[in-house]
C-alpha cells in the first residue's frame, strides 16, 4: 500500500470522525434545549402553584386581621313556627274550626288549593314566595275572614309579616284574575226565568231579574287625599255597587269608586247603562202591555225601564201596596251585603291596605262569597251578630233619592203598570181597629 492510499484512508477516518462528532453535538444541543425548556415549564408551573398559595395564605391572613379590627355585634334572628296552622290541618274532622276560621270546611279548602296549586306554587328562587300553595290560601282565607294585622297572621302560620303581604296579594290576584269572569257574570235568558221566579215567589212582582244596591266599606286612605274618601256620615270609604239575584250570588260588580261619589255617578261608571240598553231580555204582556225584565233598586237611582224602584213619596194605597211588595226583592241585595260582610271580616273595619289594592280585595270576597254560596256552606248567625258592633260604628249613608234623582217616561209608566197588575192581583183590605193591612189573594175568594 502505497502512501497515497493510506493518506486517503486516514483523511476519510477523519472526516467520518468529524461528521459523527458534529452530529452528537447537534444532538447534544437539542437534547439541551429541550431539556432547558422542559426544566423551565417546570420552573413556571411551580413558581405559579407556590404563588397562589401564597396568595391564598396572605388573603387569610388580611381577612383575618381585617375582621379582628372592625367592630361587630351579634344578630338576633326571631325563631318561628307554624305549629298552629299545623295542627289544625292535622286534625281530623274539625270542619267546625275551619268553618270558623276559613268560613269553609276541609273538602272545600282542599278543592279551592287544587283550583290555584298552579298559581300559587312555591317559587324556587325567592324566599318570599316559597311557602306551599296550602299555606297562601290559608294565610289569604285568614287575612279575609278575619281582618287581623300582618304581623299576627306571621305568628299563626311561621313566616315574616312581608310574607303575609305578599301571600294574601297574590291569592287575591291569582283569585280574580282566574275565577272574575267564571263566577261573576249577567245572567242569561235562561237564568232569568229561573231568577225572575225566585223573586216573583218573593214579591208577588213579576220580571224582577235582580237587585241592586250599595255598601260603603271602611278604609284607610292617605292624609293627602282623606277628604275624597269622606262619605256622607262622615268616615273614608269604597263603594261597593252590586247587583245580586234571588239566591244571594252576586251578578255584577262595581268598586273602586271614593265614599263621596254620587249613587248615580256609580250607576253610569258600572257598564249596566251600555248592556241593558241593547241586552235581549225576557218580556211578558201584563194587563194588555208588554214590559221587559228589570232590575229593582233604591230610590237614590233613577227610574228606568230596565230599572226600578218604589214610590218615593207615595200618595195612594196602591202606591204604598206596590212599594211594600217590592222590598221584599229589594232586601235580596241588603241580606247579600249582610252575609258579605259577616263572612269576611276584613270588610268591617278598616282596611290596613294599600288603597290601590283594595278593588282586589273587594273582588275576591265577592267570589269566594258566590262560591261557598253555591256549594251552600253553613252560615253562622253568631258572625251576622258581630256585624252588629261594626254597623254601629261604621253607620251605613242613607241611600234616598237626592237632587241627582231623575224618571224617565218609559220608566214611570212600567211602574205604574206593575202597580195595577199587583192592585188587580190583590184585594186591599185595611183594619180600622187595628190599624193593619191584610192582602187577598183575588182567585181564593
Amino acid at each position: 500500500m502505497d502512501l497515497e492510499h493510506k493518506r486517503q484512508i486516514v483523511e476519510n477516518l477523519a472526516l467520518t470522525f468529524a461528521n459523527k462528532q458534529a452530529e452528537l453535538l447537534k444532538q447534544y444541543d437539542a437534547n439541551r434545549k429541550k431539556r432547558s425548556k422542559i426544566f423551565l415549564q417546570r420552573l413556571r408551573y411551580q413558581l405559579k402553584r407556590n404563588g397562589e398559595n401564597h396568595r391564598k395564605e396572605w388573603n387569610e391572613k388580611l381577612e383575618a386581621e381585617l375582621l379582628e379590627s372592625i367592630p361587630t355585634r351579634k344578630i338576633w334572628k326571631l325563631s318561628r313556627n307554624d305549629k298552629w296552622f299545623r295542627d289544625l290541618f292535622e286534625q281530623e274532622e274539625n270542619d267546625h274550626e275551619l268553618l270558623e276560621y276559613f268560613r269553609m270546611d276541609r273538602a272545600m279548602y282542599d278543592m279551592l288549593v287544587e283550583m290555584l296549586k298552579s298559581e300559587l306554587a312555591p317559587h324556587p328562587l325567592l324566599a318570599a314566595q316559597s311557602c306551599s300553595a296550602e299555606k297562601k290560601v290559608g294565610i289569604g282565607l285568614y287575612k279575609l275572614t278575619t281582618g287581623a294585622d300582618y304581623t299576627t297572621i306571621g305568628n299563626l302560620f311561621g313566616v315574616h309579616k312581608a310574607t303575609v303581604k305578599n301571600c294574601v296579594h297574590q291569592f287575591c290576584k291569582s283569585m280574580v284574575k282566574h275565577y272574575m269572569d267564571s263566577e261573576i257574570y249577567l245572567p242569561d235568558l235562561e237564568e232569568m226565568a229561573e231568577i225572575s221566579k225566585g223573586f216573583e215567589e218573593k214579591s208577588d212582582i213579576p220580571l224582577i231579574i235582580g237587585a241592586m244596591g250599595r255598601v260603603h266599606i271602611p278604609i284607610t286612605p292617605s292624609l293627602a287625599d282623606s277628604k275624597n274618601y269622606i262619605n256622607a256620615r262622615k268616615w273614608p270609604s269604597l263603594i261597593l255597587q252590586a247587583v245580586v239575584d234571588n239566591s244571594h250570588i252576586f251578578r255584577h260588580i262595581t268598586c273602586g269608586h271614593v265614599g263621596a261619589t254620587d249613587d248615580g255617578v256609580v250607576l253610569g261608571d258600572s257598564g249596566l247603562y251600555q248592556h241593558f240598553s241593547s241586552a235581549d231580555l225576557p218580556s211578558q204582556s201584563i194587563n194588555g202591555t208588554t214590559l221587559k225584565s228589570f232590575i229593582v233598586s233604591e230610590s237614590a237611582y233613577p227610574l228606568l225601564p230596565w230599572l226600578q224602584h218604589g214610590y218615593v213619596a207615595p200618595q195612594t194605597t196602591e202606591e204604598e201596596t206596590f212599594n211594600e211588595h217590592l222590598l221584599k226583592a229589594t232586601v235580596t241585595v241588603d241580606e247579600a251585603f249582610q252575609r258579605l260582610r259577616a263572612r269576611f271580616r276584613i270588610l268591617q273595619r278598616k282596611i290596613d291596605i294599600d288603597i290601590n289594592f283594595v278593588p282586589q280585595i273587594l273582588l275576591t270576597c265577592c267570589i269566594l262569597n258566590n262560591i261557598l254560596e253555591k256549594q251552600s256552606m253553613p252560615f253562622r248567625e253568631s258572625w251576622r251578630e258581630a256585624l252588629q258592633e261594626s254597623e254601629q260604628k261604621y253607620p251605613q249613608p242613607d241611600c234616598t233619592a237626592g237632587n241627582s234623582y231623575t224618571a224617565s217616561d218609559e220608566g214611570i209608566s212600567t211602574r205604574d203598570v206593575l202597580k195595577e197588575h199587583l192592585h188587580s192581583k190583590y184585594v186591599l183590605f185595611r183594619s180600622i181597629e187595628y190599624n193593619q193591612v191584610y192582602f187577598i189573594n183575588e182567585g181564593n175568594n
